[in-house]
C-alpha cells in the first residue's frame, strides 16, 4: 500500500489512500468494536448494542469495497468512512469518560478504550487530511508518526502482560520486557520530535533511531506471530484471544510497512499532532532571531546596617544556631569553623554479602524468534 513519493522541490497534491490500506484500517476498526462489546458489562445493553452496530457498519464498508471500480465510488465510501469513523471516536471517548468516572465496569481497562480512540482519531486524520496538498517536512512528521505508533507498540505489550494467566511467568516477562523497550523508545522518539523542530538537514541519528525501532518491532511482531500460534493450539494459558493475538501482529507489520516508507522519504505521516506537521517552504529555512537586550540594571544600593545576631543580605525569620539541637539532633553541630565528621559507631556498620554495584549482572534481554528459553524449564 505505498503511495507515491512526494517530491520537495515543489507542491504536488498528496493522494489520497489507496483502496488495500483503507480496507486494512476497515477491518482494524471493525474488531477494535468487538473487542469493545466482549468486555462491556452485560446489564449495559445500550452501550453493547452501539458497538454491535459500529461493528456491522465497518464489515458492511469493506463488503461494498470489494465491488469498487471507479475513483467516484471509491471516494464516496472513503467520505462514509469518514463519517461512521468520526462518530465511533466520539463513542470510544464517552467509554474512556464513563471509565474514568466509575460509571462503566466490565473488562476495558481505560488505557485501552484510550488506546483505541487514539488509532480511530489517526484513522479520521488519514480520511480527513490526506488530500491537503501540501509538502512534509520529512523528519519532524516522521518522529511524530514514529512516536505515535511506538505508543501504540507499547501498549500492546502492556495489554498482553495483563491478559495472560499469573503461571505464565516465562511470557509476562518477555512481554514486560517489549512494553519497557518500547516505553524508552516512545520518549526517545518525543524528544526527536522536540529536536528536530525547523531542521531541514538529514540527521543521521534520527535515520540510526528509525532503523532501531524497525529491528525492535520486527522481534515484537515476531513474538505476537508465535502468541498466535500458541493460542490457535490451546497452549497458552490466559485470556488472550487468537483474533486479538493476530490483531496485535497485523499493526506490527503495517508499522513495520510505515518504517520502511519512512525511511525512504516516500511516506507522508499523518499523526496525533499537527501543529508542525507542514512547513511551507519559505518556513523551512530557519532565520536567527536575536533577542532583545534587556535595559541595564540600576547600581546596586549599599545594604543598610544590620542588627545584631541578624545574617547580612536575609531578613531575619527566628533562625537560632542551635536549631539542630532544639529539635533533638544527635549529631554534633559547630556553628564556628570546620566541620568535624565522626565515624559511625561499630554498632551500626553492617556487613553485606551482596557484591559491589559494578559486579551485578544486568538483565539481558534477547528475542530470535524463539522462546528465551523452552516453556517448563527453569532458568539457572
Amino acid at each position: 500500500m505505498p503511495r507515491p513519493t512526494v517530491i520537495n522541490a515543489k507542491r504536488q497534491p498528496v493522494p489520497p489512500m489507496n483502496l488495500e490500506e483503507l480496507r486494512f484500517w476497515l477491518r482494524i476498526m471493525e474488531e477494535h468494536a468487538l473487542f469493545i462489546k466482549a468486555g462491556l458489562p452485560c446489564d449495559n445493553a445500550g452501550l453493547i448494542n452501539e458497538a454491535d452496530t459500529f461493528q456491522q457498519e465497518f464489515a458492511s464498508l469493506q463488503a461494498q469495497l470489494e465491488g469498487v471500480c471507479n475513483e467516484r465510488r471509491f471516494a464516496e465510501l472513503v467520505a462514509e468512512a469518514a463519517v461512521m469513523v468520526g462518530s465511533f471516536y466520539e463513542y470510544c471517548r464517552r467509554l474512556v469518560h464513563l471509565s474514568l468516572t466509575c460509571q462503566l465496569l466490565g473488562c476495558n481497562f481505560a488505557l485501552f478504550l484510550d488506546h483505541i480512540s487514539r488509532e480511530t482519531e489517526y484513522v479520521r486524520q488519514l480520511l480527513d487530511k490526506l488530500g491537503g496538498g501540501q509538502i512534509p517536512l520529512y523528519q519532524v512528521s516522521s518522529a511524530r508518526e514514529a512516536a505515535f505508533w511506538l505508543r501504540l507498540m507499547a501498549d500492546h505489550a502492556e495489554f498482553f502482560v495483563h491478559r495472560l494467566d499469573p503461571s505464565e511467568r516465562n511470557l509476562i516477562e518477555t512481554s514486560s520486557g517489549f512494553a519497557g523497550d518500547f516505553d524508552e523508545l516512545f520518549l526517545q522518539g518525543r524528544d526527536f520530535v522536540s529536536m528536530l523542530r525547523g531542521e531541514v538537514q538529514e540527521v543521521p541519528s534520527f535515520r540510526r533511531f528509525l532503523q532501531d525501532v524497525r529491528v525492535s518491532t520486527a522481534r515484537l511482531r515476531d513474538f505476537f506471530r508465535a502468541s498466535t500460534i500458541l493460542t490457535e493450539e490451546c497452549r497458552l494459558v490466559g485470556l488472550i484471544p487468537t483474533l486479538l493475538a493476530d490483531h496485535m501482529r497485523r499493526e506490527a507489520d503495517h508499522f513495520l510497512l510505515i518504517l520502511a516508507l519512512l525511511e525512504k522519504e516516500s511516506y507522508v505521516p499523518i499523526n496525533d499532532d499537527g501543529e508542525m506537521e507542514y512547513v511551507p517552504l519559505a518556513e523551512q529555512i530557519p532565520v536567527p532571531v536575536v533577542a532583545p537586550q534587556p535595559p541595564p540594571l540600576p547600581p546596586m544600593m549599599p545594604m543598610p546596617p544590620q542588627p545584631p545576631g541578624v545574617r547580612s543580605g536575609f531578613p531575619s525569620i527566628g533562625y537560632s544556631e542551635d536549631y539542630e539541637e532544639d529539635c533533638g539532633n544527635s549529631f554534633d553541630y559547630t556553628p564556628k569553623g570546620s566541620m568535624e565528621l565522626k565515624p559511625a559507631p561499630a554498632s551500626l556498620i553492617i556487613e553485606s554479602d551482596l557484591p559491589e554495584p559494578d559486579t551485578f549482572d544486568a538483565p539481558k534481554y534477547k528475542w530470535g524468534g524463539k522462546w528465551p528459553r523452552p516453556l517448563g524449564t527453569k532458568t539457572k
